[in-house]
């Protein structure tokens, strides 16, 4: 714990002022480069190999986050289906390598797990300079504190031992009690501009989905036979590590707070 608090105490900071301080063109390539490592580490985990470097899914995150910062949800759908396009050709280029399905396979899940999710956020903060997208993950922050501190006093039985032996039950209602108290609050004082009932819905969804999505890491890297995504930031793992529960919420966010 005393290892991760020089980057809590940095990174916090510095992803406020890169998303919200900094305009939305150091937004865009910020989360560019956190999709581009993020599916570095994703490619090695599940290739299994330190050689192959996953160039289609670094080209489809240049083409599908541009074109959703500039021109959202219809951009975001064309250059998906680009990239889509982009990743067969690749693979009939590649001819019969014996992994083809599998390579395939993982490019198509790479191109939605990190860029067509993040891609969501960039669009959210359009509307409020990213202040919106930072409470988000504030409340992401909250849920993994929340659980922390509650697992560590309360301990008891276990969530999902085979996947994640460390989390217990106490830690994830813990976790989701801060969380939805974090959402409150920031909808109190008008840091989150939506309605009650939404705001109880966006919740639920970040304390529910944010823990679901950090298992689903868990069992991609226990399969992969690792411990952590990477080794980037220190005692903190891998890019995917800190970024794992925030990849499913960005399209239902967006939902939420869009769809009026």
């Amino acid at each position: 714990m005393l290892a991760r608090i020089p980057v809590i105490l940095i990174g916090i900071p510095a992803v406020y002022g890169l998303l919200v301080a900094a305009g939305d063109e150091i937004r865009m390539v910020f989360l560019a480069l956190v999709c581009i490592l993020g599916q570095y580490e994703l490619n090695q985990m599940l290739s299994r190999s330190n050689g192959n470097k996953p160039m289609v899914e670094w080209l489809a995150t240049l083409i599908m986050l541009p074109a959703a910062h500039f021109y959202g949800a219809p951009g975001l759908l064309m250059s998906f289906a680009m990239s889509l396009v982009c990743l067969v050709v690749f693979t009939v280029m590649r001819g019969l390598q014996g992994d083809n399905t599998q390579r395939f396979m993982r490019g198509l899940f790479s191109l939605i797990y990190l860029p067509f999710c993040l891609a969501f956020y960039l669009m959210l903060a359009r509307a409020d300079s990213g202040l919106t997208l930072f409470i988000i993950l504030a409340a992401v922050w909250a849920l993994d504190m929340g659980a922390y501190a509650f697992g560590m006093s309360i301990r008891g039985p276990k969530l999902a031992p085979a996947i994640s032996p460390n989390k217990t039950i106490s830690g994830a209602v813990g976790g989701a009690l801060s969380c939805a108290a974090f959402v409150i609050m920031a909808g109190h004082y008008q840091l989150l501009k939506l309605s009650q009932p939404r705001l109880i819905i966006m919740a639920i969804v970040i304390a529910t989905i944010g823990q679901i999505a950090d298992l689903f890491e868990s069992v991609l890297k226990r399969e992969s036979e690792v411990k952590d995504s990477g080794a980037l930031l220190g005692a903190h793992g891998g890019v995917l590590d800190r970024i794992d529960s925030v990849l499913f919420l960005g399209p239902l966010c967006y939902a939420l707070v869009a769809f009026n």
